[in-house]
Order: structure tokens, then C-alpha cells, then sequence
């Protein structure tokens, strides 16, 4: 629940007042007379106004959440309806369009990323050869540990130095 404006809090205060002291009487107020019952009505219709904001910044904050948990629920639901829409669409525009969607397009990789993989290729081609699987299971490994940045190995403690029996 919302916090009472300070503003409205007082003129609930004033109402309250008016009614107990004031009934019946016209006050001067800025240069004007006002009768304290329009004063009442004017007093009342600010403390209306405030605690009607305070009932919308509650209902909307009530509103955002609900839509939150809804597009929550609904989202991978509607992943999936996607999915399944392209899977069988995927290449006809035109039915795409129907549904918001345009085709997938195709990656496009950078010229650095298609050397890369060019000259890494080529050393895994140079290293495979014409060699059988277990071969090219090793040499896989070698090329995978080659690529693999140089872990710093933890140092051995050395070990004790073994004693010889004395000869007698």
C-alpha cells in the first residue's frame, strides 16, 4: 500500500478542523472571502485527487507485474511456435511475412575468421594425412594439446633421497 501524500494528511486535519470550529463561517483567505464549507469541498477534492493517483500507480505497478508473468510464460512458447514456423516455411518469404517473420539469413563471417579456419584445415590435413583411426585419434590429440594454451605445472616436491643399505 501507497503512503499518504503529507499534503492530503493535512488537509484531512483542516477538513476535521473546519467542520469543529468553523461550521457555518466565511473565512478570509488571500484577499478573498471563502465559505468554510466550499473550503471543505475544495480541501476534499485534492485529498480525492491524491488518493486516486496513489489507486493508479497501484493498479499499474499491479498491471506491469501481471504482464511480466504473462510474457514469462508465453515467451519460450512462442520460441518454439517460431521455430516450428521456420522449420516449415523457412525458404517462402511471402508465408514468413504472414506471420511477422522474415527467413533466417545466412552468416556471414569475417575474412580474418575464414583464414583462420583456412590455415587450421590445413595444418590438421598436413598432421591427419592418409592415417587410420587410431592414428588420426592421436594426431588429434597432439593438435588439440598444441592449440591448448600452456597450463603452468605446479612444481614436484622433490623426492626423498633414498638411502642405500651399507654394505656389512
Amino acid at each position: 500500500m501507497l503512503k499518504t501524500h503529507p499534503l492530503a494528511e493535512v488537509l484531512v486535519g483542516f477538513i476535521a478542523g473546519l467542520k469543529k470550529h468553523y461550521a457555518g463561517a466565511t473565512l478570509m483567505l488571500g484577499g478573498k472571502s471563502i465559505g468554510a464549507d466550499a473550503l471543505e469541498v475544495q480541501f476534499q477534492s485534492c485529498i480525492d485527487a491524491v488518493n486516486g493517483a496513489n489507486e493508479a500507480t497501484v493498479a499499474k505497478t499491479t498491471a506491469v507485474k501481471g504482464a511480466r508473468d504473462t510474457a514469462a510464460q508465453v515467451r519460450p512458447v512462442a520460441a518454439a511456435f517460431k521455430k516450428v514456423v521456420l522449420a516449415a516455411y523457412g525458404g517462402d518469404a511471402t508465408v514468413l511475412a504472414d506471420f511477422s517473420l522474415e527467413p533466417p539469413k545466412a552468416p556471414v563471417k569475417s575474412p580474418a575468421v575464414k583464414k583462420a579456419a583456412a590455415e587450421k584445415a590445413a595444418a590438421t590435413r598436413k598432421a591427419l594425412g592418409t592415417k587410420g583411426p587410431k592414428q588420426k585419434k592421436a594426431a588429434k590429440q597432439q593438435l588439440a594439446a598444441q592449440a591448448a594454451p600452456a597450463q603452468p605445472a605446479e612444481p614436484t616436491p622433490p623426492a626423498p633421497a633414498a638411502q642405500m643399505p651399507a654394505k656389512s
